[in-house]
C-alpha cells in the first residue's frame, strides 16, 4: 500500500506565467546559464544548492504563490490533432520511507524531489483511475492554461473538494505503482501519477550508443551474434526517412514472438536481429532468471548482447563509461555516422502489458529502458510547503 499525499501547491505568481519544460531535454551550456540565470525559471529552482531555501526566497518576493487549500493538482495535457484524448496527470506528495520500489535502479537520485516531478504508473487495468481522473477534470478548479508546443496545450486544475479527494486517496492506495526514476528514501518526493492505460500517450523506447568498447568491430561482432540470433540485413539506408520507416516497420513484425533489435553500423549500413528461438537462455549466467525480465527486449539486449557477446559489464548501470541512452533512431544514425558511437542498438518500445507484467512480478525495468510521450513538464508546479 502506498500513501500519496494532497498538498498546497506552490505556483508561479499570477504576473509571472510559467516556463513549463522537460528536464529530459539536452540543453546547451549557454541556454543552461541562461536560464540558471533567471530566478523564476524552475531551473534555477532545481539545481540550486539548496533547492528549498530558493524555493523561500521565491515565495517571499512573491515570484512563487502558494494555495490556500490543499488538494490534488491534475495537469491535463491536450493534442491540437483530432481524436486524440488528452492526457491526464495526477500530482501528489510521496512521503519519505514510504517510496515506491525503484523501476530504475542506479546511484544518481534526483537533487530537486519538490521541484522536478518523477513521473509513477499506476495499474489501471480496469480504467477506473482513468475514469475518475477524467469526472474531476470536469469540475477542478481551473489554476493555469496555456501551451506547451506548436503541438500540445495544456490546463492546471486543482481536485480540492473533500469527497473526491478520498476517492482519489482510497484508489490510489490499492492500485500497484511504479516510479520512472529513484527514489531517495529519506525525501518527500513529488510525484505525477499516470494511470496504465493506452489514452493519450505512449511509450518511447531509450535506445543504446556505444563508444570505447575494445572489443567491439563489426564484422567479427556479427560472426559471434550469429550464433545466438539471426541477421537480416537492410537494404535501405537508415540515413533516410524511408530507411528508418522501413526499418521500424520490419523491426515491429520481427519481435512478434520472439526478441529482434536494430543494429546501426557505420557507413550507413545497419542489420536486425532476430534472437533464435529453442536457445536455452536461462542457462546463461548473465541472462535474468526471471521469466518475466526474459520476455523484455532492453533486458535480453543487456544481457546477450552487451554482456555475453561483447563482454561489457554491468552495462544497465546509470552512467556507464561506454554504454549511453539515445532517445530516437534519427539521433542514433546520425551520432553512428559521425562517429561518436560505434554502434547503436534500437527496440521497440514495450508494450503496456509488458510493463503491468514487471509491476506485478515486483520486478524493475532495466534503467532507461522507455519515457512517456507526452511526460509531465516541470515548472508548472512545486511541491510544498519548503
Amino acid at each position: 500500500m502506498t500513501r500519496v499525499l494532497p498538498f498546497r501547491a506552490l505556483l508561479h505568481g499570477p504576473s509571472r506565467p510559467p516556463t513549463p519544460w522537460s528536464p529530459d531535454d539536452p540543453l546547451k551550456d549557454p541556454q543552461r546559464r541562461t536560464l540558471l540565470a533567471d530566478p523564476s525559471h524552475g531551473l534555477h529552482f532545481a539545481e540550486a544548492f539548496d533547492a528549498r531555501g530558493a524555493i523561500g526566497a521565491a515565495l517571499a518576493d512573491g515570484r512563487l504563490v502558494q494555495e490556500a487549500s490543499a488538494g490534488y493538482p491534475l495537469l491535463e495535457i491536450a493534442s491540437r490533432t483530432p481524436g486524440e484524448a488528452p492526457t491526464l496527470f495526477l500530482f501528489a506528495l510521496l512521503p519519505p520511507q514510504e517510496g515506491l520500489p525503484a523501476l530504475e535502479e542506479g546511484r544518481s537520485v534526483r537533487p530537486a524531489p519538490l521541484v522536478l516531478p518523477t513521473t509513477v504508473i499506476a495499474a489501471d487495468d480496469h480504467r477506473t483511475l482513468q475514469s475518475l481522473l477524467r469526472e474531476s477534470a470536469q469540475e477542478a478548479r481551473l489554476l493555469r492554461e496555456g501551451t506547451l508546443d506548436a503541438d500540445r496545450s495544456f490546463r492546471l486544475l486543482v481536485e480540492e473538494r473533500p469527497a473526491m479527494i478520498r476517492r482519489l486517496q482510497a484508489l490510489l492506495e490499492d492500485a500497484p505503482m511504479r516510479p520512472m526514476a529513484p527514489l531517495g528514501r529519506e525525501q518527500t518526493h513529488l510525484a505525477a501519477i499516470l494511470p496504465l492505460a493506452p489514452a493519450g500517450w505512449r511509450f518511447v523506447p531509450i535506445h543504446r550508443g556505444l563508444k570505447g568498447v575494445s572489443t567491439f568491430e563489426p564484422e567479427r561482432f556479427l560472426q559471434l551474434v550469429g550464433e545466438w540470433a539471426r541477421v537480416f540485413p537492410l537494404e535501405v539506408p537508415l540515413d533516410t526517412h524511408a530507411g528508418r520507416m522501413e526499418a521500424r516497420e520490419r523491426l515491429g513484425t520481427l519481435s512478434r514472438g520472439s526478441h529482434a533489435v536494430l543494429v546501426v553500423l557505420p557507413g550507413k549500413r545497419a542489420v536486425l536481429l532476430r534472437y533464435r528461438q529453442g536457445m536455452e537462455f536461462p542457462k546463461l549466467p548473465a541472462v535474468p532468471k526471471s521469466p518475466t525480465l526474459r520476455s523484455l527486449d532492453m533486458a535480453m539486449l543487456n544481457a546477450l548482447i552487451l554482456r555475453t557477446v561483447l563482454g561489457i559489464r554491468d552495462p544497465e548501470m546509470v552512467g556507464h563509461p561506454n554504454v549511453f541512452p539515445v532517445q530516437g533512431v534519427e539521433t542514433l544514425v546520425r551520432d553512428v555516422e559521425s562517429g561518436l558511437f560505434q554502434v547503436g542498438f534500437a527496440l521497440n518500445p514495450p508494450p503496456a502489458w509488458e510493463v503491468r507484467a514487471v509491476m506485478e512480478a515486483g520486478c524493475n525495468l532495466p534503467p532507461r529502458t522507455l519515457r512517456l510521450d507526452p511526460s509531465p513538464p516541470a515548472g508548472l508546479v512545486y511541491g510544498g510547503p519548503p
